[in-house]
């Protein structure tokens, strides 16, 4: 019910509840059910007052959609399309009669005005909102496939962007390295100027480090591709809401057209053929089968609204008002049943698209993991010995002379091939879980366990396993701030899956987590892909990291992770 008023909401305060389907649906509605007219109009007269009217109430809403596209705030947008909703179906019944009075044709009486304008305004509004609600799930939806498709088509070019990155960072490192081996110093002003120099590099150096090399999206929302053709599948509206809505909009028409003895039959027969409809499609056999279960959907909807139709017959009410029931039960059933639907594709393709991004982001991050490490090397070379060294230098010899300067010069020349070599040998940094487990290991009871083939990763790839030793000890800090019991386990498997091995990095401590709980926010966890969840009676922080000995994968793989409902198709 929440999913459904939000997506009210963003249809209301979207700024595109008025679309060309608005006018459909105010043209369908106004020849059905929207206001009853007195039973001596012929059905040409009935055809020609509700054609006026719904002309007159589409020039209404043109006017709505211009306002409406006008305001830059939710707020007042939505104020706007309520405030259009109720005067424009209260003020129908009026309008019908002023048509009426136009063309010398009878009217209702005034005591008849109450219950016509809730006839209006339940009718009008069901209908227009739920018309808004349908076009735009399906707007969004297909801006999340665009978005998906730019996304996919852009992991293609993943490998061209790792190579790019990786030789821009070697070129910038190899231009460091060449600043310390060509510098011309002469005096201590040099020097102090190397040293100002060798600030700006490292800062450039862990910038680099840091930024990811992906490009933004190109060409807008835009996806040329043919629409995809899915099979008809219908996620059902709960048991009896269609009947119960429909109940609901006839209501007051029926309370002055039919006796209270037959509204009563005829409402609980409508509900009772509803709910029976329902369960129909929901039978056990067609649990597996959403096109057959779809199909019987649609053609209990249609019986019921036949059924209706002759309800109305038996207690008096002639055609073609007595047809109505047969038209729109049906089409509300589907709406509601499309509305369910859509709402769900949304969330699956929003999902995937998550996904997607945050794949996209893994590959990358696989690709220059190396590439970055080296570069925070550098930086680290350049900031604490180069540019150390040079400011403790020029403090300390404030008038070096030549051989003092030519002293230090000699210096930078093992510096320079250090800086050039960040990217072939391996850095400083523990690639052990050990010492931080031992650590904490002084301050609570922490049980690690590290399978074989996780270790190798780890002692294989310095980055990786800097990453791991991130997660790891966010998890057992939390541990030891919101544990019930002050106590953590530790593990590091690999995993293989269909799109390549996958470290798995858990830490389970007693407790379950509050409801909503996340990492902290700006947490490099967290920006690692780590997850808080809840395992039975346990809070559980777990991330997944991908593991490969190439730089740069071949190939584009997709790997979706989905938690919460269930989803029928992979990406």
């Amino acid at each position: 019910m929440r999913t459904l008023l939000r997506a009210v909401d963003r249809a209301l305060s979207g700024g595109r509840f008025v679309t060309r389907w608005t006018f459909v649906a105010i043209a369908a509605v106004s020849l059905t059910v929207l206001a009853p007219l007195p039973a001596g109009l012929s059905p040409a007269e009935r055809a020609l007052v509700a054609t006026v009217t719904a002309a007159i109430s589409c020039a209404v809403w043109i006017g709505v959609g211009l306002a409406e596209r006008a305001l830059g705030r939710p707020r007042a947008r939505a104020s706007l399309v309520a405030g259009a909703l109720v005067a424009t179906a209260l003020g129908r019944p009026l309008l019908l009669d002023a048509v009426s009075h136009a063309a010398g044709l009878a009217v209702l009486p005034p005591a008849d005005a109450p219950l016509r304008a809730a006839t209006n305004l339940l009718v009008w509004t069901i209908a227009l909102v739920a018309t808004a609600v349908l076009v735009d799930i399906v707007r969004s939806t297909r801006e999340t496939n665009a978005l998906l498709a730019q996304v996919l088509a852009q992991w293609d070019d993943g490998a061209a962007r790792v190579r790019r990155y990786t030789a821009e960072a070697r070129a910038a490192v190899a231009a460091v390295a060449d600043t310390l081996e060509t510098a011309r110093l002469d005096t201590v002003a040099d020097v102090r100027a190397l040293a100002s120099a060798l600030r700006t590099h490292a800062r450039d150096l862990s910038a680099r480090a840091d930024e990811a090399p992906t490009t933004p999206f190109a060409g807008g929302l835009v996806d040329d591709r043919p629409p995809v053709r899915t099979p008809l599948s219908l996620r059902l509206p709960p048991i009896g809401t269609a009947a119960l809505l429909y109940g609901v909009a006839v209501l007051p028409y029926a309370l002055r057209s039919v006796a209270p003895g037959d509204l009563l039959l005829g409402l609980i027969g409508a509900l009772a053929c509803g709910s029976a409809a329902d369960l129909v499609a929901r039978v056990p056999p067609l649990a597996r089968r959403p096109r057959a279960r779809a199909l019987v959907f649609i053609a209990s909807a249609v019986l019921v609204g036949l059924a209706l139709t002759a309800v109305a017959m038996l207690q008096g009410v002639t055609l073609p008002l007595a047809a109505v029931p047969a038209l729109t039960y049906p089409a509300l059933a589907l709406a509601l049943a499309q509305g369910r639907s859509g709402l769900h594709r949304l969330r699956v393709e929003r999902r995937r698209l998550s996904s997607a991004i945050a794949d996209r982001g893994r590959a990358d991050d696989l690709g220059t993991r190396r590439v970055r490490a080296g570069l925070h090397r550098a930086a680290d070379l350049v900031h604490a010995d180069a540019q150390g060294a040079g400011v403790h230098f020029t403090l300390r010899h404030p008038d070096a002379g030549p051989a003092e300067v030519a002293g230090f010069r000699a210096g930078m020349l093992p510096l320079a091939a250090a800086v050039r070599s960040v990217f072939d040998t391996p850095g400083p940094r523990a690639t052990s879980l050990g010492p931080l487990l031992r650590t904490w290991a002084a301050a609570m009871p922490v049980d690690g366990e590290v399978a074989d083939d996780a270790a190798a990763a780890l002692n294989a790839d310095p980055a990786l396993a800097d990453d791991v030793i991130d997660v790891v000890a966010e998890g057992l800090l939390n541990a030891a701030k919101h544990a019930r019991v002050r106590t953590a386990r530790v593990e590091v498997r690999l995993t293989a899956t269909a799109a390549g091995p996958r470290l798995r990095v858990r830490v389970i401590s007693p407790g379950t987590p509050v409801a909503g709980a996340r990492l902290r926010p700006g947490s490099r966890a967290g920006r690692l892909g780590a997850r808080l969840a809840a395992r039975g009676g346990d809070a559980e922080l777990e991330a997944l990291f991908l593991v490969a000995h190439d730089p740069a994968p071949a190939g584009s793989v997709v790997w979706t992770e989905h938690s919460g409902d269930r989803v029928d198709r992979s990406a």
